[in-house]
């Protein structure tokens, strides 16, 4: 049985037995959280929208893709496109998922669902008085070199960045510009 030990906005705190495959019992503490969507969005054929964002946990400015928490009973989709218009200020007319995948399962059981955009459309920012951030835009393959030079340390974005990289030939009507 799960014991809750601190609640968030976003995500709780347990604590919990689990029996192991093994027949072994570990206790366990972890972030139990609602998922959260990803967004690869291009505003021109080989052109990435990302954000430099101050994440004050690390202390650092991080090169990231926009990204955010699924509200509750909220659709991945429907997150994706509510995250890329208040994040970078755009509307994708074609927003397609890609894939999902966890983002430290030794901590959370928090699940990532990663979409591609296209087709933009600038409406403005609306972001949280707390994100403080700015929209970059760069070229695709730019991207891609500054994660494999370690320039990029945002997992989500490394991620996301590989899955694409590794499908190149699935989407170079978007990749190669």
């Amino acid at each position: 049985m799960a014991v809750k030990v601190f609640e968030a906005k976003k995500f709780s705190v347990y604590v919990e037995k689990f029996t192991l495959p093994n027949g072994a019992v570990k206790e366990t503490a972890y972030v139990s959280h609602r998922g959260s969507v990803v967004v690869a969005a291009f505003r021109a054929p080989g052109e990435i929208l990302m954000v430099r964002q101050y994440r004050p946990i690390v202390g650092e400015w991080l090169l990231e893709l926009p990204a955010g928490t699924i509200e509750p009973d909220e659709d991945p989709k429907v997150t994706a496109a509510r995250e890329l218009e208040e994040e970078v200020g755009f509307r994708a007319k074609n927003l397609e998922y890609l894939t999902s995948f966890y983002v430290s399962p030794g901590v959370t059981n928090e699940k990532m669902h990663a979409f591609l955009a296209w087709d933009l459309e600038y409406v403005g920012e609306h972001r949280e008085d707390y994100e403080v951030m700015e929209t970059v835009g760069m070229k695709f393959d730019e991207a891609v070199e500054l994660a494999k030079n370690g320039k990029i340390t945002d997992g989500k974005t490394l991620a996301t960045l590989l899955f694409l990289h590794a499908n190149r030939g699935r989407f170079s009507a978007l990749l190669n510009g």
